[in-house]
């Protein structure tokens, strides 16, 4: 099969003849019919989440199940799926009390580029190792957990913007739901309007929020005015001041900071609400330490709130089933869309800002 390979950060993908091996026990092989560009997967090729190359990144896809492993009985070949980049093991603490996004085994192996049992299924032609990002979806086929995959219903077959499900909506949905326990009526400010931060948008005012969006890229604040938001352009306003203005002095119950900066998680504090709850989503590079003002966390009784993804087995059925009601529309983020062996231009598309998620098709 052909995949996108990294051979060394800073350097463009290559594509690549690789083998796959048939999936182990709770594993499922699939198809790639259309894979998400995500800037989790620029931190990858840029060395700041360092997962070692040679590896094929991309993790989130709509996808053909071809061939499944033993004890595998929650999908069958020819189902069609989308692939989440968080793996339940199923058996750890985290799992069986329900917060399966924190699985203990999951998180021992998600940056050594292997899968649940620490080894790999691709290899290139030469019989050399090559490891994977949460999934290797950038390519042709994959090997994923089979309790990282979710099954679409009929109807939903075809739509490559679905791809999107298993990183930015289920994301989004875990910040603003699981972790930011958003209720109708809250105010929410949502700080980038990436793939997470319009996703977010999209699910809070699907809770019944009023939402603000704060960005700084005029062609995705307008994409969030037309999905309900009221927007701020920081590039002409103070995030802060506007917000608060917006709220007549009073903040954002929830701020869901989906960017990942010292200023953006600093101004989130500043914005929210006495008593509110912060929700950091946004990822740095891998060692970074934030300077943050605590005077006012302290003071304003203000939660400061991780969240890494949802629950897949749990969640993600749901965003599924949202987007089924009409009440999501990734249709309305993704794309360009791009050849596999156009990837490095799909890299450059979301490294720009041109693009909200380009989607990959093999």
């Amino acid at each position: 099969m052909k995949a996108a390979v990294l051979r060394q950060y800073n350097q463009p993908l290559k594509l690549e003849d690789v083998d796959a091996a048939p999936p182990q026990r709770g594993e499922v092989k699939v198809r790639i019919h259309a894979a998400g560009v995500c800037h989790s997967d620029l931190y990858v090729l840029e060395g700041a989440t360092p997962v070692p190359p040679p590896l094929v990144p991309g993790h989130e896809a709509v996808a053909v199940v071809e061939e499944v492993g033993p004890d595998v009985d929650s999908v069958s070949p020819g189902d069609v799926v989308v692939t989440s980049f968080i793996w339940p093991c199923g058996r750890c603490k985290n799992c069986v009390r329900g917060a399966e996004n924190l699985c203990e085994n999951f998180a021992k192996v998600r940056l050594k580029g292997v899968l649940l049992d620490g080894t790999t299924r691709l290899r290139s032609r030469t019989g050399e190792e090559i490891r994977i990002f949460l999934g290797g979806t950038w390519a042709e086929e994959a090997v994923v957990p089979a309790t990282a995959v979710a099954k679409l219903p009929p109807a939903m077959k075809g739509r490559r913007e679905l791809a999107m499900l298993g990183c930015a909506y289920l994301t989004a949905y875990g910040a603003v739901v699981n972790t930011g326990s958003v209720s109708p009526g809250d105010v929410v400010a949502v700080i980038g309007t990436g793939g997470v931060g319009l996703a977010a948008v999209q699910i809070a005012k699907a809770v019944g929020a009023r939402v603000v969006a704060v960005g700084r890229n005029s062609q995705k604040l307008k994409i969030a005015a037309e999905l309900g938001a009221e927007v701020v352009d920081t590039k002409s306003d103070d995030a802060v001041k506007a917000v608060q203005e917006l709220t007549g002095g009073r903040g954002a119950d929830v701020v869901i900071e989906a960017v990942g900066s010292d200023e953006t998680i600093q101004q989130a504090v500043d914005m929210a609400a006495l008593g509110g709850r912060v929700v950091l989503v946004g990822l740095m590079p891998m060692g970074h330490k934030t300077p943050l003002a605590l005077a006012r966390v302290v003071r304003g009784g203000i939660q400061i709130l991780g969240s890494y993804g949802a629950r897949p087995r749990l969640d993600l059925p749901v965003v599924i089933k949202m987007v089924e009601r009409g009440l999501l529309q990734p249709e309305r983020l993704a794309g360009p869309v791009y050849k596999l062996e156009e990837i490095n231009d799909a890299v450059e598309a979301l490294r720009s800002g041109r693009a909200v998620r380009p989607i990959v098709v093999p």
